[in-house]
């Protein structure tokens, strides 16, 4: 399946309007949209952490450039509750927004490719994960009422997989970028991208690094189901990712080494190093990468 159209599409184009760009979204006052955020699993920040949480709309999804973003400043909310709701307001011109979603970034850090950490939550149709389109007429002074569900359940840090990753097949010098990613899930569309529990934007990608290269991923406590390598050359699209390896991890079978308790669903501060298969069979968690499938 190709993924041109991944999680690094939202993520770089997102980050690059955040980077770039201040609140003033050079809009005049007129209409806007407001609602509520519904915060859950707060309990995943450590104490000092709570960070930046910003709503950002776009009128396109995937965001086409930084430009169309619209980013609110840091909205307050209280980090020693288990729940919580948090109120906002974003000032727009008329017209249809795509995605309106909530992000998240640690204390201390600065919006950028390696730190920004979490898509927490969507606004979309109820039971649907589909970002539900907003569309402010000229009979409208505001859109209201929107609710957008924002779980620290996927918070990216605090856990971790270490394992390996071995590379066949000719390097390939137009390497540009390597990308690890764990998934509760295996991704089959361009929602699935956005769950990613953990990403490493900054694998090594000169040859030397590899045979093996190994790894420590940083992810969000819960379930992991999928791993995989991705691969962009210096040469095709900004978003042109190409998977080299993948590995998934079998359904409600224990870990070994260190045994990790209900199949996956790794706790704060444990390491997946290793799986039972479904053949009984004890593996390490290691990836093999093919250069070949670089090339066109």
């Amino acid at each position: 399946m190709s993924i041109r159209y991944w999680l690094l599409i939202i993520l770089i184009i997102i980050v690059a309007g955040i980077i770039t760009c201040n609140m003033d979204s050079g809009l005049e006052p007129g209409p806007w949209i407001e609602g509520e955020i519904i915060i859950d699993s707060i309990n995943r920040v450590e104490e000092g952490r709570t960070g930046d949480m910003v709503v950002v709309v776009a009128p396109d999804f995937p965001p086409k450039k930084w430009t169309d973003i619209i980013k609110t400043p840091p909205i307050h909310f209280d980090r020693n509750v288990m729940k919580d709701t948090a109120e906002f307001k974003v000032p727009l011109n008329y017209g249809t927004y795509d995605v309106v979603a909530v992000l998240w970034k640690p204390k201390g850090e600065e919006w950028s490719f390696e730190t920004i950490s979490n898509i927490l939550g969507v606004y979309t149709a109820p039971n649907i994960f589909k970002p539900k389109p907003v569309t402010i007429t000229k009979e409208d002074e505001f859109v209201g009422g929107l609710k957008i569900y924002a779980d620290f359940g996927f918070v990216r840090y605090g856990s971790f997989i270490k394992g390996k990753i071995t590379y066949v097949g000719e390097f390939n010098p137009d390497t540009d970028m390597m990308v690890l990613a764990s998934f509760p899930m295996k991704p089959e569309t361009v929602i699935d991208y956005l769950f990613a529990l953990g990403w490493d934007l900054t694998l090594p990608v000169f040859e030397s690094a590899y045979n093996p290269y190994e790894f420590t991923l940083s992810v969000a406590p819960g379930f992991h189901k999928y791993i995989a390598v991705f691969w962009k050359g210096k040469k095709g699209s900004p978003y042109d990712f190409k998977k080299l390896a993948d590995l998934m991890f079998p359904d409600d079978l224990p870990q070994i080494g260190p045994f990790v308790p209900e199949g996956k669903q790794l706790a704060l501060g444990d390491t997946l190093t290793s799986f039972v298969d479904g053949q009984g069979n004890a593996l390490k968690v290691e990836l093999v990468a093919d250069f070949s499938k670089t090339y066109p």
